[in-house]
């Protein structure tokens, strides 16, 4: 079925229901960037398949939005299709909410998938939309979507003391602690990292995600886990009733919540869908906060922040051994490499480590003028054709039982212009400046964003997404609530949070170039005016020196670039043969 057949089926259903405007999120019913085939309702109606969008349909139009990282790849991918397209953050160009209100008359009806929009939004909906009426509880792609792939069913499993550092028993602690504070008696969590994190357990339900679709409400003296029993071995279903934590059905927390004592239960409504929302019974109270969970995994312990060292150096011997590949291969034009091959080769390269269960998310491989799409995604058969001249954007990770790692390079294959130079130093010169920051503790990210874009904005030139965004530990590589923006996010940076450091610039028709390393925020120092944080630099893969261009840098930079790959050799040396030495020390040799 084309796109514009399933955007006719669609219209159909909505004519019967009475909807005016139906409304297609990009989340599941956890609020999840990245989520299940299942939940691709979104992609399946457009055609867009970026990880965030909004796609609204009438009777006589579609209107899909997308950000700035997609703004290239959701015009070629809804071409043809009769969707039009809203590049979301330019100028001139009204937010799905605005339009919303713009297009909805009194006394009409505005339908959605209740689980795919949370409480927050849904309560932002009724107040922004008067005379609006709402039909939520129906799933109309389910009507459409005749193949439409089940929910996932991959089994959890536990992750050992040895890897995450804090018994599950410890954690509930905290969280009951933090309960008694709140004077609340119920903690709900639909998110699903902050229920693997807390539970110390992993699934595979979400493609390079390991976690699984579950709830979980935690009470004083026990804990209810809702998911598929189909998930949770006799083994895992025992260690966790010796922690008081009792597995439930999926879909059975509406009737636990009928059958328990009422009380005031905390929850992040920006996380509880509509519907699960809307089961609470009437007589308990709610308080709305971020969950604390979310707060606590944001700061990783001592043992995490250990082992993800040990994951980056694992990370870095991948890299070298890619680039080098790399970089030898597309010399051989006889037999010519493409995006989707190089990708292939990272991506073997990383698995081939024992201790590396998956890539964090498909790797990203973007030549020349495909890499002017900050999220592009090389297709096999249609991947462009690389050649022993200019730049290749690769974005990748991986994911280890010691952390969880991304990491992008811009690559030089061959002569590179003048521009392509003055581009690359400038965006490596904003990366320095933010990967060297000493600030006051409780800064909040988006004060630092300045120090990656000033050379930038000192030529006139911006780049359409965020400088730095919360990693997990062997969770989502996307992981808040810190992140490092132009955006003002009310959250301070504190140690032990891991965040990216991963300024760019992207000329449409051109090249690309981003250079992305993560970073643990540390202390730095006290001093009589206060306690000072810092970044430490856990990424270990050298910069390419062939595109810098050194009459840009300051000394400082250059001792800065010098001691970074000096650091590089040292810890990536030990796990190399004699030709991969070699090249890493060519590689890390600076200055020439």
């Amino acid at each position: 079925m084309e796109i514009r057949e399933r955007l006719a089926a669609l219209r159909a259903c909505m004519a019967r229901e009475g909807i005016d405007i139906y409304w297609i999120p990009s989340q599941d019913a956890h609020q999840s960037e990245y989520v299940a085939d299942y939940w691709r309702v979104r992609a399946w109606f457009s055609g867009f398949t970026g990880s965030a969008g909004t796609l609204a349909v009438t009777q006589d139009g579609a209107y899909l939005w997308a950000d700035g990282r997609y703004h290239i790849q959701a015009e070629r991918q809804v071409a043809g299709t009769g969707i039009t397209l809203y590049k979301w953050g330019l100028e001139g160009v009204p937010d799905p909410e605005e339009w919303l209100a713009a297009n909805l008359k009194e006394g009409q009806t505005l339908g959605f998938d209740g689980r795919m929009v949370s409480m927050r939004v849904g309560e932002a909906y009724a107040e922004k939309l008067p005379g609006v009426s709402f039909k939520v509880e129906k799933d109309l792609a389910d009507e459409v979507w005749a193949d439409r792939p089940a929910l996932p069913a991959g089994a959890v499993r536990e992750l050992e003391l040895e890897y995450c550092g804090e018994s599950r028993a410890d954690k509930f602690a905290r969280v009951r602690e933090h309960l008694r504070g709140q004077e609340a008696d119920y903690l709900m969590l639909a998110s699903l990292d902050d229920i693997a994190w807390l539970l110390n357990l992993r699934g595979s339900d979400i493609l390079h995600t390991p976690v699984f679709y579950s709830y979980l409400l935690i009470g004083f003296d026990r804990a209810w886990l809702f998911v598929d029993s189909c998930k949770v071995s006799d083994e895992i279903r025992a260690h966790l009733a010796e922690d008081g934590v009792e597995v439930c059905p999926y879909d059975g927390l509406p009737t636990l919540l009928r059958d328990l004592p009422a009380g005031k239960v905390l929850l992040n409504k920006a996380r509880i869908n509509m519907l699960l929302g809307a089961s609470i019974p009437d007589n308990w109270t709610i308080a709305s906060e971020t969950d604390i969970t979310t707060r606590f995994k944001a700061c990783k312990n001592p043992t995490e922040q250990e082992n993800i060292r040990k994951a980056h150096v694992m990370d870095g011997v991948a890299m070298v051994r890619f680039i080098k590949w790399l970089q030898e291969r597309v010399k051989d034009t006889e037999h010519p490499v493409d995006e989707w091959e190089a990708g292939q080769y990272l991506d073997a390269r990383r698995l081939e480590e024992p201790n590396c269960f998956d890539l964090s998310f498909g790797t990203i491989a973007g030549y020349m003028a495909n890499g002017a799409s900050a999220h592009y995604s090389a297709q096999q058969g249609s991947a462009a054709q690389l050649k022993p001249e200019g730049l290749i954007v690769v974005d990748s990770g991986g994911q280890y039982y010691q952390g969880t790692t991304d990491i992008t390079r811009t690559i030089v294959l061959g002569p590179v212009t003048d521009r392509m130079k003055k581009v690359y130093t400038l965006v490596l010169k904003g990366h320095l400046a933010l990967g060297h920051a000493q600030f006051l503790e409780k800064t909040e990210g988006h004060y630092l964003d300045i120090l990656a874009r000033q050379y930038l904005w000192q030529n006139g030139m911006d780049y359409r997404h965020g400088t730095g965004h919360g990693v997990g530990y062997v969770l989502s590589v996307h992981e808040g609530p810190q992140n490092i923006g132009r955006g003002t996010v009310d959250v301070k940076l504190e140690p032990g949070m891991l965040i990216s450091n991963e300024p760019g610039y992207y000329p449409e028709g051109e090249f690309g170039v981003r250079i992305e390393n993560l970073v643990l925020v540390r202390e730095a120092e006290k001093t009589v005016d206060g306690r000072f944080l810092c970044f430490e630099t856990v990424t270990v893969c050298p910069y390419d020196w062939r595109v810098i261009d050194e009459s840009m840098l300051t000394e400082q930079e250059k001792a800065w670039i010098n001691e970074y790959h000096r650091h590089v050799y040292e810890a990536l040396s030990p796990y190399l043969n004699r030709e991969e030495r070699e090249w890493l020390a060519a590689e890390t040799r600076y200055s020439r």
